[in-house]
């Protein structure tokens, strides 16, 4: 329970950090920060019922927070953290250069998704022409963005969970060594 809480806090943090540098900076060069929680709490969240609830809750407090339609983020979440937990079974995605790749993937899919489901949702007609192609490399950027803030990120979750009384060495690779010959 404990854990929950300070993640849950953690994450609402990071949201309230991501809206912060967007008054400063262009959207497209602020990470994504909630979906590099959600793709870290893939990689280090135990229990799939509860990570999936984190998941879920993180992507509520975006929608409160975006404005955005009442619930895409939430189901978006989800999908990034189901994914991402997914993948993690079949990749090593613990190191820093297949985790950006993972995430500058993941955060296109993710612009996507949530421009097609807004655009399924609305009235309002898709992008063309220029303002199509300035969004996907608005997308591209962020993505760029995104990647290079995961390993940071991800380290950030793996310190919290340690703070927070989560049994790392159950996490940790099994080294075996050679002994030497019997003497």
């Amino acid at each position: 329970m404990r854990r929950a809480a300070v993640l849950l806090g953690f994450g609402l943090v990071l949201l309230w950090v991501q809206g912060g540098l967007a008054t400063f900076l262009p959207p497209h060069f602020c990470p994504d920060l909630g979906l590099l929680l959600v793709i870290s709490l893939g990689l280090w969240w135990r229990g799939l019922t509860s990570g999936l609830c984190m998941a879920a809750g993180l992507g509520y407090a975006a929608d409160a927070l975006s404005g955005s339609l009442l619930g895409l983020h939430a189901l978006l979440r989800l999908v990034a953290f189901s994914g991402s937990r997914l993948a993690s079974r079949q990749l090593n995605l613990r190191g820093p250069l297949p985790l950006a790749v993972f995430a500058a993937c993941a955060s296109v899919a993710y612009g996507l998704a949530a421009v097609g489901l807004t655009h399924f949702f609305s009235p309002s007609s898709p992008p063309s022409g220029d303002a199509g192609f300035r969004g996907l490399v608005d997308a591209l950027v962020q993505a760029l963005v995104t990647a290079v803030a995961a390993p940071a990120v991800s380290a950030a979750v793996q310190r919290v969970f340690a703070w927070a009384g989560e049994d790392e060495a159950a996490r940790r690779p099994l080294l075996l060594e050679p002994r030497g010959p019997l003497a």
